[in-house]
Formats: C-alpha cells, sequence, structure tokens
C-alpha cells in the first residue's frame, strides 16, 4: 500500500508540475508577444511619422511652417526626442519639457528631400503597468487557477485513492487470499473492473465448488457403501492394513466381525432400514474412539477396529454394542434371539495382521454356535503387562515425564523427488517405571484419557525448536498437535510465549493436525491456527484419505503442507481407486501452493507411482535415511 501510495505522489507531483510547465509556457509566449507587437507598434508609429513629413515636404510645406503643428504630434507620439538633420547640420531638435532620462529606442531614417530624420521613443517595459482594476482581474484569475488546481489535485488523489484499493485487493489476489476477489472494499476505482473481479470470484467460486464436490464423491466412490454411507471392504482392509507396516500390527485395539443372521429372511430394503437404524445407536457410542473403522464388510456383516483400546473397555465396548441390537424396531418374521452375533478379538502390537482376523473369525463362528444372540471374545491369554495397567498408574507415569521432561525425541525425515531432505517429523517416547521405552502410539491415548494431552504437547513443542537450534538444521520440524491441545485456551497462550523465545526458528516450525479432526472442530481450530500462522509457523494437515472428508479447509487456511494418510498409500500401485483419490486432491489443491505428502511409502513400486502422480515429498522405510534421535 506504501508503494502504491509513493506512486500516486509522484502522478499528482508530475500533473501539477505539467500545470506549471504549461502556464509558465503560455505566459512566457504572451509577454514575448506583447513585447514583440510593442516594439512592431513603434516601428509603425516612426514609419508613419516619415511618411507625413515626406507628403508635407512634397506639397511645398517648410520647415517653418511644420514646426507650428510637429511638437503636438511628438508629444502624442511621446517621443523622448526628435532632430531633424541636414548633413550634420541640426536644422531642428525638439524633446519633452518634462525630460528624464530612461532607456529608448532610437530610429534614424532618411527624408525623400535629403534630411535625415532621428527620434527616440519610450522602450516597452519588461513588466507591464496594470491599474488597480487591471491586478484585482489578473489576482482574481490566479486564484481561479491555483482553486482548480488544488480541486483537480483534490480529485485525482481520491480518484488514484481507489485505484490504490483495487490494487491491494489485487495485490491479495496474489497472494494466494482469493475470497479478496469477492471481497469489494467502498471507494474502490474504476468500478467496472471491481464488478469484473466479483463476477470472476462468482464463477470461480461456483467451479471451485463443484471440483470439491467431485473430490468428495471420488473419495465416498472408492471407500464407501453405497447403501448405507459406512465404509465398504475395501476401504476396512485399507484402513486395518495401515495398522500393519510389513503385516505387524504397529498398536494394540479392538477387531470385531458383528453378523446379522436373524436379518436373512427380510427383503434387501427392510434389511437396509434396520442396519441403518443399528448403525445410528453405534453413533454415540463410537463418538469417543475418533480412530475407529466402521465398515460394511458382506450384506449382512459389519466389521469394526478401535485401535490404541485399552484391554479393560474391550469387553465393555463389545457388549455396548450388542445391547444396541436389542433397541430395533424388528418385524414380526425376524427372531430377535438370532438377530447378531459379534466376535471380537484383542490384538497387541507385533502381531501379524493374518492372525488378528483370524482370530476374530473363530471369535465370530464361536458366537454362532452358541445360537442364541450373542458374542465372543478370543481369549488370547497372557497380555503386555503396559496395556492392563490402570489410568491411575497411567496418570502417575505421565505426570512423571512431564515433571522430568522425559521425553525422547526422534525425528522421520520427509524428502522430495530428487531424494533431498525438505522436513523432518517428530516422533515421541517416554520409559516407565523399568526404564522400558514407550510408544507414542500407546501412551498419547491413555494421555488423552487423563486429559494430560496439552501438558505434553506444550513440552513436545518446546523439545522441537530446542533440537532445531541446537542442531542448525535448516529443514523445518513437523509437530503433531490433536484438537484438544489447539482448543485448550491455556495451550495457545503458552505456545506464543514459546514462540516469542524463538523468533528466529517460528518459520521452521510445522504445526500438523488431523484432516478429520480440523473438519469436526473447525470453528474452534481455525482461528488459533491463523494466530498462529501470523507468527510465522508454517501449517500441515495429516490423515488425508483416511475418511471421506470435504477439503473446504483448504480455502479456509494457507496450509503449507498436506499428508496422505499410509492407508491411501498402501499398494498404490494396484490401487486404482486410491490413484483417483490422490489425483483429484492433486487438481483440488493446483491453485495453492501447498506440497502433498505422501506418508508410510514401503516400497519402490509406490514411490514411483506416487511421484507419476504429482505428489510432492514422501516419508516411510523406502526413503527414510534412519531416524535421527535427538
Amino acid at each position: 500500500m506504501k508503494k502504491n501510495r509513493t506512486q500516486t505522489q509522484r502522478l499528482i507531483q508530475f500533473w501539477i508540475t505539467s500545470l506549471l510547465f504549461i502556464t509558465l509556457s503560455l505566459l512566457i509566449s504572451a509577454w514575448t508577444a506583447s513585447y514583440s507587437h510593442s516594439n512592431h507598434n513603434r516601428e509603425v508609429r516612426v514609419n508613419a511619422l516619415v511618411k507625413l513629413m515626406n507628403d508635407q515636404s512634397a506639397r511645398g510645406v517648410t520647415l517653418e511652417q511644420m514646426e507650428a503643428w510637429l511638437p503636438d504630434l511628438l508629444e502624442g507620439l511621446k517621443a523622448d526626442r526628435f532632430i531633424l538633420l541636414s548633413g550634420e547640420r541640426e536644422l531642428f531638435r525638439w524633446q519633452p519639457r518634462q525630460y528624464f532620462e530612461r532607456p529608448s529606442m532610437h530610429f534614424r531614417r532618411q527624408l525623400d528631400n535629403g534630411l535625415t530624420l532621428k527620434v527616440a521613443l519610450k522602450r516597452p517595459q519588461l513588466l507591464p503597468t496594470f491599474s488597480r482594476s487591471e491586478w484585482l482581474v489578473v489576482g482574481a484569475g490566479l486564484m481561479m487557477a491555483l482553486g482548480m488546481v488544488l480541486f483537480g489535485r483534490r480529485w485525482l488523489r481520491g480518484e488514484m485513492a481507489g485505484v490504490e484499493l483495487l490494487a491491494l485487493r489485487a495485490r491479495r489476489i496474489n497472494d494466494g487470499e482469493y475470497e479478496a476477489a469477492g471481497s469489494p472494499v467502498r471507494g474502490e476505482r474504476p468500478l467496472v473492473v471491481g464488478r469484473a473481479m466479483q463476477k470472476l470470484h462468482r464463477q470461480w467460486r461456483r467451479e471451485r465448488s463443484a471440483k470439491l464436490e467431485l473430490d468428495r464423491q471420488i473419495r465416498a466412490n472408492a471407500s464407501l457403501d453405497p447403501e448405507l454411507g459406512l465404509g465398504n471392504r475395501l476401504f476396512f482392509e485399507s484402513r486395518l492394513a495401515s495398522l500393519a507396516p510389513d503385516d505387524q500390527l504397529s498398536s494394540h485395539g479392538l477387531l470385531c466381525l458383528l453378523q446379522f443372521d436373524g436379518l436373512e429372511p427380510l427383503d434387501s430394503q427392510s434389511r437396509l432400514v434396520l442396519l441403518q437404524e443399528f448403525i445410528d445407536h453405534c453413533d454415540p457410542i463410537l463418538m469417543a474412539h475418533p480412530d475407529a473403522v466402521f465398515a460394511r464388510l458382506e450384506a449382512l456383516q459389519l466389521g469394526l477396529v478401535v485401535p490404541v483400546l485399552p484391554l479393560k473397555e474391550a469387553d465393555a465396548l463389545v457388549a455396548r454394542l450388542h445391547r444396541s441390537a436389542g433397541r430395533l424396531s424388528l418385524p414380526g418374521e425376524v427372531e430377535r434371539d438370532r438377530l447378531l452375533h459379534l466376535g471380537a478379538a484383542y490384538f497387541v502390537q507385533g502381531e501379524s495382521l493374518e492372525q488378528a482376523l483370524e482370530e476374530a473369525d473363530q471369535a465370530l463362528r464361536a458366537a454362532q454356535l452358541q445360537g442364541e444372540s450373542g458374542w465372543f471374545m478370543y481369549d488370547k491369554g497372557a497380555v503386555d503387562r503396559e496395556l492392563a495397567q490402570g489410568s491411575v498408574r497411567w496418570r502417575s507415569l505421565l505426570e512423571g515425564a512431564i515433571r522430568r521432561g522425559d521425553f525422547l525425541p526422534q525425528f522421520e525425515d520427509v524428502v522430495n523427488a530428487e531424494g533431498k531432505v525438505i522436513a523432518r517429523e517428530m516422533v515421541s517416547q517416554i520409559r516407565d517405571g523399568q526404564g522400558t521405552l514407550l510408544a507414542a502410539s500407546l501412551y498419547r491415548p491413555m494421555a488423552r484419557r487423563c486429559g494430560l494431552l496439552p501438558m505434553i504437547d506444550r513440552e513436545l513443542l518446546a523439545l522441537a525448536l530446542r533440537q532445531q537450534r541446537e542442531h542448525g538444521w535448516p529443514e523445518p520440524v513437523t509437530v503433531n498437535l490433536p484438537f484438544e491441545s489447539v482448543i485448550h485456551p491455556r495451550f495457545g497462550k503458552s505456545i506464543k510465549m514459546l514462540l516469542a523465545n524463538y523468533q528466529a526458528r517460528r518459520s521452521q516450525l510445522i504445526i500438523e493436525v488431523n484432516e478429520r479432526e480440523l473438519v469436526q472442530y473447525a470453528d474452534q481450530m481455525i482461528p488459533t491456527l491463523r494466530q498462529w500462522q501470523k507468527m510465522g509457523v508454517q501449517l500441515s494437515v495429516d490423515g488425508v484419505g483416511y475418511t471421506v472428508e470435504g477439503t473446504h479447509y483448504i480455502d479456509d487456511l494457507s496450509l503449507h503442507w498436506l499428508k496422505l494418510h499410509p492407508s491411501l498409500v498402501h499398494q498404490i500401485d494396484r490401487r486404482p481407486d486410491s490413484q483417483l483419490v490422490v489425483t483429484s486432491l492433486r487438481q483440488v489443491v493446483s491453485h495453492h501452493p501447498i506440497q502433498v505428502v505422501a506418508a508410510g511409502v514401503q516400497t519402490e513400486a509406490e514411490r514411483r507411482c506416487l511421484l507419476q502422480l504429482g505428489v510432492s515429498a514422501l516419508q516411510g522405510s523406502v526413503v527414510a535415511t534412519g531416524r535421527k534421535a535427538g
């Protein structure tokens, strides 16, 4: 804006200078013409006097006779001196009675009778003298001219201020604030350009909405069951596979298979009504588990995966799901006692995916063998001690880690297509009382239950900035924050204070939030994220593609990074549906300076396919150079 004002000032100064130059040129031209005209008038007077003298001499009028009227004629000509010579002898001399020396113009002419005439006339003044009334007229003209100049300056400044406002809006659009095109500012000039921007913005919004809806439809068609709106079998298998890189489950949790044998006598439409009613009853139960995956595997079979679920809560969750079936409004031909059989298996970290699926299937068969509607939990026997300990022990462990700052950071590289590291994502571990390392996937769900996530995330952010400064990395460091921390009022204030101590490192910090949480809590999260962004922090959204979400948040936030969920990346070279989702997402972000990162890349075939689809960066075992411990 300041630059535009400088240009306006220069334009106004040029305009005023041009007016002054034109006025001065006109004045000089008028003065030159007036001076030249005065000189010409004196020439004419002298020539007229010479002609009169020649005519009188030709008529025989003597010099003595001319002396009677010649002085009055010379007075009328306002001559300063008049001399008539015959050779060198002076025949007649005249000058006014009140004569004083002043600049004069001297003329010398030869008469027809051989005499020489010499006359001196007053020289024209460089600055003509005016009367009082004339000066008043001149002064009024100058004041009117000055008034017009000031009025023109004010008018031009107002018009240029409107141009500056329009230029400012155009600069915001060039900087990526496309919504500015639809937000006119009062006083913009020219109006036709502002209206054209609004018209283009409305058209762009329509096309943008259509593109976002197309992206959502592509995700939905690739991942959702068209009848119930749940995930389909492909969705379920891909999400389950993302929990088991290299076929080894990365965390503990619950796997359930729900078979509605009692609905077999019904037609397809009646089945859908009852299944939808059951899903509606389950939604409040599963809201406490945001990472849960609920899908339709077959016409009468549903699948549920709840990662990072404590063992003590698994039985309770299965029982609540089974009780939900008892609330259904069943028709007469359905036997309530045979309605639902539920088989569940509790898997642990390091267990093979195939084993977990087999145990869940065996549990379902055991439930069906019981005959009546019921559920069966596969008995695995001994379970890891960390999974069995209660929430009181977890709180004590986590509070001790916060108090001692006992968090061990590790960093995973994010590399571009050329293999150059462009960012690092920090993951953390803690030690329990016996010194055993506990991964973030194990302790963070318990920290969420204990309400300690904001305090832990504050320590992790400080740790990331400290590691960044100590190692002097030029690449930014990513820290993942859940919605509980982002919307926590004290957490926001503490982060502002923390960033004030690391002003030189603000632009090298990436705050990453989950896509599903961002969409669900957009009204609460976006204002805080914008404040952090104004302080120089980069923003990233991860978990993209894990669930079917709209991508309107891309327009609401000036994001720097989008990270694809590993379930979308898994075997993408053999899954056209996932390729279509990534291609659609690339089209959505094509007008934004956003880098799309693929997380969990495990094979060379996945890497090649992702790069061909236009993914900007990769993260995973196939591109990792090894984790760097802080």
